[in-house]
């Protein structure tokens, strides 16, 4: 029966994770296993809320649901979350290991840094006579930044030098903190040590590059080593002097271990897989590869690299643009299958693009409601590409597993690799690239999945705007106690409905409507009845508006209709209607007073050369007239 094994892993360490997913398939396979990755890009130097929704692609799947895990405790960059994958998958009673660091009652691979570490440092005392060395670390608490340091402290001692307090700095296990010490102990006038030895390479090959950068000679003045044996140390000039870690042999030792729990064998325990000096020219030796051979290669293939990194961005550009166009969440799913049917080389054979509709489908609310405490609910495969094809958009319920459309194909082995799509700590959705997948094999995983990110949450941000301007538009262009359009309103959409209707030599009617005895209502009932008054009104008027007709309050008791495609017949029916939902009003109980209005209107003449404000000036004259018979007949008083 095909099994399925789970890693838990971290993007920035993508090197030794590609080199242990060798050793983890060449086992995997004989056990028909397939290999779910979940990626984490979680950084000790980022904000905590972007870590948080890093780490947060841990908590997307079930335990249950697999045969086994591994988790690369060291590489997480969150000992925490380290203990508290093995832990809870032990309490599940699935077979878990952990690579590179101990956890109690836990089985786990660990490198034996001190091997290679202990070599490294040996050799830079003994052919190179390095005495002044200074050690960068990851983070203090480290395992493995706290395993190096020792073993440099250890090395010295026994050589009779001293690794001075003051030479251990921290560089957080990124490039910007190492190349601000290298610059401060420049600046300052001091003499540079005679080598720098950092606990990984990324921290080696920072310093290497700003000591260049102010004008030292590597490795005449400064002797650079690091740690890790990543393929940029290889092509750097000079060469980067290392540490292999055996990353191939510790994913295949993590896969037999799982394999033999599950086989029934009690395992527990630590095994170690011993690490290796690799000699090169920072150091100041010739090593064992041909690095200039290596370089050569590199530098034939930088004009490929350069043309596929300059197309991903054209087309990650082209994608950015599609989103940022698009209305709502069915014509972005429209969009994005379009775009990745079309473009999906990089992604590989098999990409898939799950969200949670609710991000995009409750764009009012915010983050902390829709999403406050991981990635939950029904989640949205709209995009899945496998070998040129776009298949079926599913629906993927919560704990029915995460891959859409996945078959288990006896014989046949893939690695799924799982990455976050997050905004601070809320997860909305994530993607899966599989097996080829050119940005995860070229290292540019990272930039890829922050640009679609950020353009995922520029498009939320911007159907919000969208939304909250047209509120504000109807805000603007309605009257609060009526319901009805205001005099802003009317010239924003009267004109237009009056010119279309002149093109279509169709005719519009202008109706006035005005409370007769106003004053009178507001003096002797008060503010509130007069109110009442005009809301009775507005209503009588907007019951009988047709689509496409606006009812206006034009000032404090004056109305004003504006109907497209309404002739003399059916003006006079829309009066009389208006008149006779008011006489209803009237005949309700519910005010002490009745409330009469004067009532107009004319309609325009599609051939004529008069403006929509004539016509307005023309019916407000009938009406006014009207109302001067009604103060007449009642021998009242024209207010």
């Amino acid at each position: 029966m095909k099994k399925r094994i789970a890693v838990c892993a971290n993007g920035w360490s993508i090197d030794a994770l590609m080199e242990s997913i060798r050793g983890i398939k060449r086992y995997a396979a004989k056990a028909d296993s397939d290999i779910f990755v979940y990626l984490s890009f979680a950084a000790y130097s980022e904000h905590i809320n972007i870590t948080r929704g890093e780490l947060n692609i841990f908590e997307l799947g079930n335990m249950e649901d697999y045969d086994g895990i591994i988790v690369f405790s060291n590489m997480l960059n969150s000992n925490e979350t380290a203990v508290e994958l093995c832990k809870k998958a032990k309490a599940k009673k699935v077979p878990v290991v952990s690579i590179g660091m101990e956890i109690e009652d836990i089985p786990s691979v660990c490198v034996a840094n001190e091997v290679g570490m202990r070599d490294l440092v040996t050799h830079l005392v003994e052919e190179h006579g390095v005495k002044n060395l200074m050690f960068i670390g990851g983070t203090p608490d480290h395992v493995d930044s706290i395993a190096r340091l020792r073993v440099t402290e250890e090395v010295l001692k026994e050589h009779g030098l001293e690794l001075k307090s003051e030479n251990v700095k921290y560089g957080q296990w990124a490039n910007d903190i190492p190349q601000r010490i290298i610059e401060n102990i420049h600046n300052s006038g001091e003499k540079m040590p005679d080598a720098i030895v950092a606990a990984n390479d990324v921290m080696a090959l920072a310093s290497l590059a700003k000591l260049i950068e102010l004008g030292y000679r590597i490795p005449e003045d400064v002797i650079v080593t690091g740690f890790d044996n990543a393929r940029f140390g290889k092509y750097s000039y000079p060469a980067l002097s290392t540490v292999k870690q055996n990353y191939e042999l510790v994913g295949e030792k993590a896969c037999e271990i799982i394999g033999r729990i599950l086989d029934g064998e009690e395992v527990n325990g630590k095994e170690m897989v011993p690490s290796g000096f690799v000699c090169a020219e920072s150091c100041g030796c010739k090593g064992s590869l041909d690095y200039h051979k290596i370089r050569n290669d590199y530098c034939r293939d930088s004009y490929k690299r350069h043309v596929d990194d300059s197309l991903l961005e054209q087309t990650e550009r082209v994608l950015r643009q599609h989103i940022s166009m698009v209305s709502d969440y069915e014509s972005l799913k429209e969009v994005m299958r379009e775009h990745y049917l079309s473009n999906h080389r990089f992604e590989g054979s098999q990409f898939h693009l799950v969200l949670n509709s609710d991000y995009f489908g409750q764009i009012m609310s915010e983050e902390s409601e829709l999403y406050s405490d991981g990635m939950h609910g029904d989640l949205d495969a709209f995009v899945s590409i496998r070998n040129d094809d776009l298949l079926p958009e599913v629906i993927l319920k919560e704990g029915e597993g995460l891959i859409p459309h996945y078959k288990k194909k006896k014989g046949e082995q893939h690695v799924f690799f799982l990455m976050t799509l997050h905004y601070f700590q809320y997860n909305f959705g994530y993607t899966v690239m599989a097996d080829d997948s050119f940005v995860i094999i070229e290292d540019m995983l990272y930039p890829y999945m922050e640009k679609l990110m950020q353009s995922l949450k520029l498009l939320r941000i911007n159907l919000r705007l969208d939304t909250l301007n047209r509120d504000l538009t109807r805000i603007y262009d309605k009257d609060p106690m009526t319901g009805l359009f205001n005099r802003f309103a009317y010239e924003d959409k009267a004109i237009p409905l009056f010119e279309d209707s002149l093109i279509k030599k169709s005719p519009m009617t202008v109706m006035f409507v005005d409370i007769n005895y106003m004053k009178r209502i507001n003096d002797q009932y008060g503010h509130l009845h007069g109110d009442n008054a005009i809301k009775a009104v507005s209503d009588s008027i907007m019951l009988n508006m047709k689509e496409g007709w606006i009812p206006v309050r034009f000032g404090g008791d004056e109305f004003l209709v504006i109907a497209p495609d309404c002739g003399e017949k059916e003006a006079g029916k829309l009066q009389r209607e208006i008149l006779d939902a008011l006489e209803k009003k009237n005949n309700d109980g519910t005010r002490p007073y009745r409330i009469s209005v004067s009532c107009a209107h004319v309609v325009t003449n599609p051939f004529g050369r008069d403006s929509l404000q004539d016509y307005v000036k023309e019916a407000d004259g009938l009406m006014y007239e009207i109302k001067q018979q009604v103060h007449a007949r009642d021998g009242m008083p024209n207010r």
